[in-house]
């Protein structure tokens, strides 16, 4: 019989424990394959979120995924390893990389939406399209609200 986890006594509570949910689906010893193209849709998003800056550091998709340079350049390696992503020498230092997005990160990128698309249809099939469409508006604004946090502090 499966454990069953206890409520969530608040909104909090229950936002963070579907986060840790989710966080843990790929992390199992046995899902290594799983658990690298988690990581991969994790770095090629973050890349992908920075598309607006004129160039896009390791460092920069360190920041982006609050985590430090090291774990993120093993992260990038991987991901061009795969051909998600390329990188190259900045213009404006050379001791520095710059990372972008290639044709088939753009791809991967394309198919990991639409994957997370379809997981929300599932999980809301007994919802209305505008219960669906009120967690939508409510995600989005709760999202830049924690963005607006981060960059104050």
């Amino acid at each position: 019989m499966a454990k069953r986890h206890a409520e969530p006594e608040g909104a909090g509570q229950a936002l963070f424990q579907f986060v840790r949910h989710w966080s843990r689906r790929w992390n199992g010893p046995e899902d290594r394959k799983e658990a690298e193209r988690g990581r991969d849709v994790l770095v090629t998003e973050a890349v992908y979120a920075l598309r607006d800056r004129a160039e896009v550091t390791v460092n920069d998709v360190a920041a982006e995924l609050a985590i430090d340079q090291s774990g993120a350049s093993r992260m990038l390696s991987h991901a061009i390893e795969q051909g998600l992503l390329t990188t190259s020498t900045s213009l404006r230092d050379a001791r520095r990389r710059t990372v972008a997005l290639t044709d088939v990160g753009r791809d991967f990128l394309a198919a990991a939406h639409q994957w997370q698309d379809s997981m929300f249809a599932v999980l809301t099939e007994d919802w209305t399209l505008e219960e669906r469409n009120q967690f939508h508006r409510a995600m989005t604004r709760l999202l830049k609200r924690s963005a607006d946090l981060s960059h104050e502090r």
